[in-house]
């Protein structure tokens, strides 16, 4: 909890060590995993339906780029900041979690191909055959398995219960001895 007493200084310094400790340990981990997974996935759909599922076409290998180790850290700092900021504080269920990750990466996904094609010139990931461009309907799918493996890779320290407003049971309560309790109570 952050106390009205911090100055400035103190705030910038925790939510850096927070940063530090947790998103970067993060980015380190679940990036790669994020791109191996992408990766593993482009493979299935070629598998399945003889050819790649989304080009590259500024890569040599054309079903994979590693230049996509980039986009996959944004979306995990994105995947962590709707987990630190949003998720965690409404104490949403998983499958909201995975519900609203999925809507909101998948969109995003559209809008980082349009940028880099429309806007900077070069084409990043484009989906042949789709009317979207840069991202399939069939990716839904993708986005849902990455929220949830997200999800599951960083569980909450606690679990995830409703917000009751009844106070706590009276077994839970530390009693009070007289001796304890304040003058005129």
């Amino acid at each position: 909890m952050i106390a009205l007493t911090w100055t400035y200084g103190q705030l910038l310094r925790g939510v850096a060590d927070l940063a530090r400790r947790v998103l970067l340990v993060q980015l380190l981990i679940l990036a790669p995993c994020f791109w191996l997974l992408e990766l593993s996935q482009n493979v299935a759909f070629r598998w399945m339906n003889g050819d790649w599922g989304w080009v590259y076409p500024e890569s040599p290998h054309r079903g994979f780029s590693v230049v996509s180790l980039g986009l996959w850290s944004g979306a995990v700092v994105a995947l962590w900041a709707l987990n630190t900021l949003w998720f965690r504080p409404a104490r949403m269920a998983l499958w909201q979690r995975v519900l609203w990750t999925t809507a909101l990466c998948w969109p995003g996904q559209w809008l980082c191909g349009f940028i880099a094609a429309e806007v900077f010139h070069h084409p990043f990931q484009v989906w042949p055959g789709t009317r979207l461009l840069y991202v399939s309907f069939s990716s839904l799918f993708f986005w849902a398995a990455n929220a949830l493996l997200y999800q599951w890779v960083v569980r909450d320290p606690q679990p995830v219960a409703p917000r009751t407003s009844e106070p706590a049971s009276e077994s839970l309560q530390v009693p009070v001895t007289r001796a304890e309790r304040p003058a005129g109570a």
